[in-house]
């Protein structure tokens, strides 16, 4: 299997995160920016380049220069869904929802006094409204596919480690080409769950989640997989995308 962690495109709340307001004025759920489509309209077609990808790992028969992507999978956040479908045009890949996949605390408001509440998130007929080819978890539910409290920190470790298993279960033994158009912070967990990568507490202080592995919007790493082992290919290139246009 080769696997690509890919970053979604800049949000509305990327685009105010170095606001001293930005608690005040965060989406639970943000859309992509201008630029965010920007990006995501270069990253598509990269990925569909029948020559956008010469780093192939010496232990493998294909040799072929292309991304070759088989299988694409993104999480329920409008973030990662508007970024998935220039992927999805691109490449002429169906698009799944992965409902583990989502980004650390989940769907959640922030009161006055800093603490965090628990929000439901849309539901089905949201979705198939607006995203109607986008393929919803069997499980998915009609209430609103979050609809719990705030994740924990221990939770958000905790599910990641079940996304790493799962996406292992279902791919790790096949040549699949797998896509997760995800979130900085899972990437960063991601790789730590599958590289036995200890955080420091300096990761944890003031209650912030500083990472370990960093990555722009729509950067794309991958790390293979074969008889066994998992490598690094590379980390956070944003190959694609002209200087003016690399975020955080």
């Amino acid at each position: 299997m080769k696997l690509y962690l890919i970053r979604h495109a800049q949000s509305a709340n990327n685009a105010i995160f170095t606001e001293e307001e930005y608690w005040t004025k965060r989406s639970s759920d943000p859309e992509i920016t201008d630029i965010g489509h920007e990006q995501a309209a270069l990253l598509g077609p990269h990925l569909a380049k029948p020559s956008a990808e010469p780093r192939q790992h010496s232990y493998q028969e294909n040799l072929s220069f292309n991304f070759g992507i088989t299988h694409l999978y993104c999480s329920l956040m409008t973030r990662s869904i508007l970024t998935a479908e220039y992927i999805s045009k691109a490449c002429n890949l169906p698009l799944h929802a992965h409902e583990n996949i989502f980004e650390k605390g989940g769907i959640y408001k922030v009161d006055e006094h800093g603490k965090r509440h628990g929000l439901p998130g849309r539901n089905r007929e949201y979705f198939n409204s607006r995203f109607p080819s986008l393929i919803l978890p069997e499980s998915f539910n009609d209430a609103g596919w979050y609809n719990r409290a705030a994740e924990s920190t221990d939770e958000f470790i905790d599910r990641t480690a079940q996304a790493v298993a799962d996406i292992r279960h279902a791919h790790e033994s096949t040549n699949d080409v797998v896509a997760l158009v995800v979130h900085g912070d899972f990437i960063d967990q991601f790789i730590n769950e599958l590289m036995n990568v200890d955080r420091k507490a300096e990761n944890y202080a003031g209650g912030n989640w500083y990472a370990n592995w960093v990555s722009n919007n729509t950067s794309i790493s991958r790390i293979d997989f074969n008889k066994g082992a998992h490598n690094v290919i590379y980390l956070n290139r944003i190959d694609h995308l002209p200087a003016e246009l690399v975020t955080w």
